[in-house]
């Protein structure tokens, strides 16, 4: 069984994220700390495959401190975050380690789904909607290098774990799939698929809450 620790929020709502995630025959609650802090502090003894951390946790923004010891943690804890995260920090979550963001509306189905994913290293994104956002995205003059199939593998990018699940999609050969992230990378001189699924969502290639097929269309 992998092990969950639960962390920040109310109670109420560890509570039915618990039950859920009790229910499934891969995964097991490990501790509920409702600080977030604490929980940071217990990783290396406890040692739990998944950290679920309420984005409450961040309010009202995600401190320095804190991304900096999530990610610390990202090495030996997947990390995901459930609740209203605003567009704008997306990005400095990814850059922290964080592989899960899921919308605090997720139905019990597609959450147990996104955490075996997150737990098996693939990067799971469904954030607020686009009536959430705090701040409009601007385009971004990057985006202008990719070629039109460029920029559609970009946009699947966010939502697909690996090139095999894109080259399906795409009806291409998991090979020229490589190489067309391989140029994206170099065209807008990133390094991880982080980095790539960050400039998605900022340049607005992706709205959070829009599955990424759809927005590549």
């Amino acid at each position: 069984m992998h092990r969950v620790i639960l962390t920040g929020g109310p109670a109420l709502m560890r509570d039915a994220y618990a039950h859920i995630i009790e229910g499934s025959p891969l995964l097991t609650v490990q501790a509920q700390v409702p600080a977030l802090d604490d929980a940071l502090t217990q990783l290396p003894s406890l040692r739990p495959d998944i950290l679920l951390i309420d984005a409450l946790a961040f309010a009202p923004r995600p401190r320095t401190a804190t991304l900096l010891a999530l990610r610390q943690a990202a090495p030996r804890t997947a990390l995901a975050v459930v609740g209203d995260t605003p567009a704008e920090d997306i990005s400095s979550l990814l850059n922290a380690g964080v592989t899960g963001i899921l919308s605090h509306d997720v139905e019990a189905t597609p959450f147990m789904v996104a955490l075996d994913l997150v737990r098996r290293g693939g990067l799971v994104i469904s954030s607020a909607p686009p009536a959430a956002r705090t701040s409009p995205i601007l385009p971004n003059p990057l985006l202008e290098q990719l070629s039109t199939r460029e920029r559609q593998v970009l946009a699947l990018v966010a939502s697909q774990a690996d090139n095999k699940a894109l080259a399906q999609l795409l009806g291409l050969s998991p090979l020229t799939v490589k190489s067309h992230v391989s140029r994206i990378l170099r065209k807008l001189g990133a390094s991880t698929r982080a980095q790539l699924v960050a400039i998605a969502y900022e340049s607005g290639l992706v709205t959070p809450g829009l599955p990424a097929a759809r927005a590549a269309r």
